[in-house]
């Protein structure tokens, strides 16, 4: 004989929100992402040049779906205070500057340091990339063929995108000249998220690590750069280490670390 088993309202309910429930967990969970946590190289380096206690617990991760929301083109001057190098507690004020070309087409500029410009724009597919980099107290501007990748839309928590550049090395004196010129191997990768606490504040911050090396002119080349970017804030702490053997042709002041005083 056929039954019909009536389960009870309460009973039917309860197990539609347990459901509902672990729904909800699961995609929480999804949205969340990954916890990565640093790698051991890179918490000896940020230590050692941002100060113990900077960069904190590992969080969860997220595929970067805005790269400007990282670094807002807009004009700004931040104010950060070096923690290793040779300007060691000095504090510096790096702006952020709008700048006009022919037609309204406008470009932005970046002073990693005092006298050291990166020159910034967006992407149609809206990535920020760094096409030259110039320095004005030693009077020379590097340009790299692609261009280096500063924040990359798209780019998901742990990966890492090689490639190949050219690059020239130009005096400002005779720029129609191009003095020096090389190729570098780089690697960009989107590390993951940490906290970050600096004299600005603590910030969710996601870290992404980027090197080269090869050989410019007869310079070999060995540079790994940190940044650490905060959601409608920028960069909140950076480390550059830079080791040129033939300090001759161009020498700057990136072998330091700094974090963000005022934001």
């Amino acid at each position: 004989m056929k039954r019909n088993i009536l389960l009870p309202a309460c009973g039917l309910a309860v197990c539609l929100l347990f459901t509902l429930a672990f729904v909800a967990f699961a995609g929480d969970a999804r949205a969340q992402g990954a916890v990565l946590p640093l790698p051991p190289n890179d918490q000896q380096k940020l230590a050692e040049y941002l100060g113990a206690g900077v960069v904190g617990t590992a969080l969860p991760s997220e595929r970067i779906g805005d790269a400007s929301s990282y670094f807002p083109l807009k004009e700004k001057t931040f104010v950060f205070q070096v923690t290793s190098g040779s300007n060691t507690g000095n504090t510096q004020n790096l702006v952020v500057e709008k700048t006009h070309r022919p037609g309204g087409a406008s470009s932005w500029r970046f002073n990693f340091a005092p006298s050291l410009n990166g020159f910034i724009s967006l992407t149609a597919g809206g990535d920020l990339i760094m096409s030259a980099v110039s320095d004005v107290d030693e009077g020379v501007i590097a340009v790299t063929t692609p261009a280096n990748p500063f924040v990359l839309t798209g780019m998901k928590p742990g990966e890492s995108r090689s490639f190949r550049q050219k690059v020239s090395v130009n005096y400002l004196d005779d720029p129609t000249k191009r003095d020096w010129g090389g190729k570098l191997n780089a690697t960009y990768t989107y590390v993951g998220t940490y906290k970050v606490t600096v004299p600005a504040g603590t910030f969710n911050a996601i870290l992404i690590r980027f090197g080269y090396h090869g050989k410019v002119g007869p310079a070999d080349v060995l540079y790994t750069a940190w940044y650490f970017f905060a959601r409608d804030v920028g960069l909140i702490a950076m480390v550059n280490l830079e080791d040129v053997s033939a300090f001759w042709i161009y020498h700057n002041d990136t072998t330091i670390g700094k974090v963000l005083t005022v934001k």
